[in-house]
Order: C-alpha cells, then structure tokens, then sequence
C-alpha cells in the first residue's frame, strides 16, 4: 500500500497566537527623613541595616533623603504608560539591530561577489535572518511609527510579521511550544493511519538503509510536483512556513525553504554539530521538523546528525526525496535516537 494514503490524515490547525506578558515597571521616590526600609521587593542597596557590636552601642538612624527607591505606579494608567513606554525602548533597540545586522550582512554580501569570500555558518546564517527580518520591517515599522501600543497584539496574533530582533527568548519558545502543539496532532493522526498499513512503521524510518530502500520505492509519489495542495499546505504547517496560497506558490515555497535547509546542511557537515550551543542547537532542529521541546541536548544533536546523513549520503543515489524526506518528519517527531551516531 502506497504511503500516499497516509497523508489524508493530516489536519490544518488555526494560526500560532502569542501570549503576551506585561513588562515590571518602576519609578523613583522620595523617602521621608529616618526612614528604614526593610521590604523584599525593594533592590538590596536600599534595605539598611544597622548592627551593634555591644548592648551599650545603639544603631544611629541613617538618612535616606534624596535616596531613589524603585516602586512601580499603582493606578492603572501608570502601569500602561510605564509598560508602553518599555515596549516602546524594546522595540526601538530591536530596529537598530536590525538595522546593523542588515548593514553587516551586506558588506559580507559584498566580500562574497567581490573577493570570493566563503561564508560560513553563522556569517551564512546572519545573512538569512537578516533578509527575513528586512521583508517584515515596512509593516513592523508602519506599526510602530502609527500606533505602538497595539505592537503586543501583532506579536500575538500575527507573529509572522515581526522581525527576529524585536521577539523575546520567551516569545519564541511559546511559539515553538504551540507548533509543537501543530506538530503533535498531525503525528498522531499520521501514526493512527499508519497502523493500517502493513510493513510501514516509525522504526522503517530510524534505519537508514530501510529509509534509503524506502525512498527509492516511492521516490515517484512523493515528487513535490505529483502533491496536492492540502497535503503541501500540511508539509508547510508542519515545517513552520506559510501554509497559505495556490499549489504552486506552496510547492515553490517549500522548495524554497529546503533549498535554504540543503546549503545550511552543508555547512553544519563542515563545522562540528557538537560545536554548536544550545540555542543553535535548538534553531536547528526546528527548522528541520524536529523538536526542541522537553528534549535533551545528546539527543538533539543525534537526530540533526541522523539527518545530515539522510540529506547528504555517501552514495548521491540515496538521497531521500523532499517530499519524503517532510513525511518522515511526522513519523519521528518524538523519536529517541539513543545509538546513532
């Protein structure tokens, strides 16, 4: 039975929201004349203390005119001005390095048609995200200029559209915790499907030489030209790449963004995986499918290894078909790679 059949358990699911947590505020104050301040919540070189070396010493009052004390406003007004005024910082700093990273990526573009210059990855990587971040800099920008306040609700609602520099460590780890989300229905809808399909199974795709056998058997259905448009959609949901369009716009898009994998993969085989950190690490594997979520760091750089190895075999008649190369995605979303190498 082809694994064509499987494909027609893949579901769309609804955009990626953002939540979005208001940032702490302060503002200074005055405090009255032999005042001791002793709250937790107050920074540490405000909260004076005084010690007594003998019962016949006694702590002299320290004055705390003119010290500033950190407290937040109380009224409601006061926390969104203040919140409003922080975001608007936030983001002002994240445009101006968007703006140096462009300027950088540039002048290494230069070097590149210029003197020959090789690139590698993290010059080749910069180049791509600033590319990326440069397309959503007019309506991030017109956003930003027209009304601020409202840049909360775009990063919530419409993530897609803010540039790389202006998200928060926290903002994309929610939004790699809701693909997860995505990711994790479309595997179990696929596996549910696969359980009637006989000699197909997610250990066929962890063996190398039964994936490089499989690959060979239905390289023709999985050729990205023969796929409809609901299963492309799905294969770009499930990746993390714009899943709206006709079917040629998906099938160039998702050619497109493997194209982007295939040169990335090159110099990932050049440099070491082991070298990369745990952020690298992580951007890694989910632009390739694979998760970063509640998974440990071995087993992380086993399933990008596994990977290069299926993208780059020794042998170029073994190279797995984009299509497929998607589809086993589904199948070891949650897999262990304990022994590959």
């Amino acid at each position: 039975m082809s694994l064509s059949l499987l494909r027609t358990s893949l579901r769309h699911t609804r955009p990626l929201t953002l939540a979005y947590r208001p940032l702490p505020s302060v503002r200074y104050v005055r405090i009255p004349l032999h005042t001791r301040t002793f709250s937790s919540t107050w920074i540490k070189y405000n909260d004076l203390k005084t010690t007594t070396t003998s019962s016949s010493i006694e702590a002299k009052p320290v004055a705390t005119e003119g010290v500033a004390v950190a407290k937040g406003p109380t009224s409601r007004i006061g926390k969104f001005i203040q919140n409003s005024k922080d975001l608007i910082r936030f983001y002002k700093d994240g445009l101006k390095l968007l703006w140096s990273n462009n300027k950088e990526a540039k002048a290494l573009q230069l070097r590149v048609q210029n003197e020959g210059y090789t690139l590698n990855r993290s010059e080749f990587q910069l180049i791509h995200q600033s590319k990326k971040d440069m397309l959503k800099l007019i309506p991030f920008g017109f956003v930003f200029m027209i009304l601020p306040e409202s840049i909360p609700l775009l990063v919530m609602y419409v993530p897609g559209m803010v540039p790389g520099t202006c998200l928060k460590d926290s903002q994309v780890q929610k939004t790699r915790e809701k693909l997860d989300k995505v990711r994790q229905k479309m595997t179990a809808n696929v596996l549910k499907s696969a359980e009637k399909v006989d000699g197909i199974a997610p250990a066929d795709f962890l063996s190398l030489t039964k994936f490089q056998r499989m690959a060979k058997h239905y390289a023709y259905d999985f050729d990205l030209i023969r796929i409809d448009r609901p299963h492309l959609a799905s294969y770009c949901r499930f990746m993390g790449i714009n899943n709206i369009g006709t079917q040629g716009m998906l099938r160039k898009r998702l050619e497109k963004y493997m194209n982007y994998i295939n040169e990335d993969d090159k110099l990932l085989l050049k440099e070491n995986v082991d070298e990369l950190n745990i952020k690298e690490l992580s951007h890694a594997v989910e632009e390739r499918g694979m998760r970063s979520i509640d998974q440990d760091e071995e087993n992380m750089r086993r399933g990008l290894k596994y990977w290069l190895s299926l993208t780059h075999p020794a042998n170029p008649e073994n190279t797995i078909p984009v299509g497929l190369l998607v589809f086993s995605r589904m199948f070891l979303l949650n897999a262990n790679y304990k022994g590959k190498q």
